[in-house]
């Protein structure tokens, strides 16, 4: 019962800090006192059925939703814990950092090019976009129709619906960081599917 008031107190403030609102507007809303509702987002309150059923219905959200622990804002990866592909002999190496999610439309890779390693990345779909900064050493990015130079510090934006080469063009390892944003695609398939 205490974790359930807990987790009510949050998401109620949660939601009324989102939309703006004040006490006063959510208890017009919800028909629940400006009082009752003060107890609950500080924990203090052992709601009825009726009353989170009130909210929710006010609210225009599900009844669970204001019992479900509030989503942690900070996760720590471990580097040991992110996993890996390999090609050209283990030269080329993709970390998958922050696999995609519809939530959040993107993914973070770390990718490391050894000294001179080449590689050749066919095209994506339409709607992919690659935001590539150089961590480390350099690269050559070929695009379909142009070559671009990069140092250390240097970000690329690009279509990836265009055949894209990355070389290494350092004596050392190259690491570079690289976000793949998906747009929404004419296909059917949208962030909420």
């Amino acid at each position: 019962m205490e974790q359930m008031r807990r987790n009510l107190g949050v998401q109620l403030k949660k939601i009324r800090y989102q939309r703006g609102m004040s006490l006063d507007d959510m208890a017009k809303l919800t028909d629940v006192s400006k009082a009752q509702l003060a107890q609950m987002e500080k924990g203090e309150s052992n709601p009825t059925v009726s009353t989170i059923w009130k909210i929710a219905d006010g609210l225009k959200i599900s009844f669970s939703s204001l019992l479900q622990p509030p989503k942690s804002t900070v996760k720590k990866i471990s580097s040991s814990e992110i996993p890996f592909v390999t090609e050209d002999e283990g030269r080329y190496r993709v970390f998958s950092i922050i696999p995609y999610s519809p939530e959040r439309g993107w993914e973070l890779y770390r990718i490391e090019l050894d000294r001179h390693c080449s590689y050749e990345s066919v095209a994506h779909m339409d709607g992919v976009e690659e935001s590539l900064t150089v961590v480390t050493g350099e690269l050559k990015i070929i695009l379909e129709a142009e070559e671009i130079q990069l140092e250390s510090g240097d970000t690329l934006v690009f279509s990836g619906n265009q055949t894209h080469h990355y070389i290494n063009t350092s004596e050392t390892t190259s690491i570079i960081h690289l976000i793949i944003t998906y747009q929404m695609f004419d296909t059917g398939w949208s962030r909420e599917n």
